[in-house]
């Protein structure tokens, strides 16, 4: 299966119930773009699907749609349960029920390190993260309009900040 969005926030839900943390809606969506964005520096592979998941720079930073629609019910309550979508069987020719799941290692490792970096940071937080001057939601941000975040730009910049974090790291 290929990787999507939506399964990587229920991958974050999992990662979050085990440790015990709290994770809403702001915070889940800023750390799915921002594990998408480690993939594509680290592996130079999406976490999204550009069938059905798109970026795009919303007031509040950067936001894929797909998962503000499938979590938006819980408002600033903690998430709690993974989502469900509906899919269609080939095999019994009928739709089905499923929770989309995160099943590549390597994308399992990107949103590893996402979740062990930002998992203490609050939703204001993951919110300032990404609006630094600079970010791709900075670049591609109009008010009033939710314009597209390309690919080209958030790989770059997470290259350039996985760069940094590195070099930041031999410097101790």
């Amino acid at each position: 299966m290929k990787n999507n969005a939506l399964a990587v926030a229920n991958y974050f839900i999992k990662l979050a119930a085990v440790d015990k943390r709290p994770l809403h809606l702001l915070g889940l969506i800023k750390r799915v773009y921002i594990a998408h964005g480690f993939s594509l520096a680290l592996n130079d592979v999406p976490l999204l699907d550009s069938r059905f998941d798109k970026v795009e720079a919303w007031k509040y930073g950067p936001v894929i749609p797909s998962v503000y629609h499938s979590f938006k019910q819980y408002k600033a309550a903690p998430i709690t349960d993974p989502t469900i979508v509906m899919e269609w069987n080939d095999d019994t020719k009928e739709m089905e029920f499923v929770t989309p799941k995160l099943e590549d290692e390597k994308a399992k490792q990107a949103v590893d390190i996402v979740w062990q970096r930002y998992q203490l940071f609050s939703d204001s937080d993951m919110v300032s993260l990404t609006h630094k001057k600079g970010t791709p939601w900075d670049v591609c941000y109009v008010s009033g309009k939710n314009m597209a975040i390309p690919d080209e730009v958030t790989t770059a910049y997470y290259k350039l900040l996985i760069e940094n974090i590195l070099n930041d790291g031999k410097k101790q």
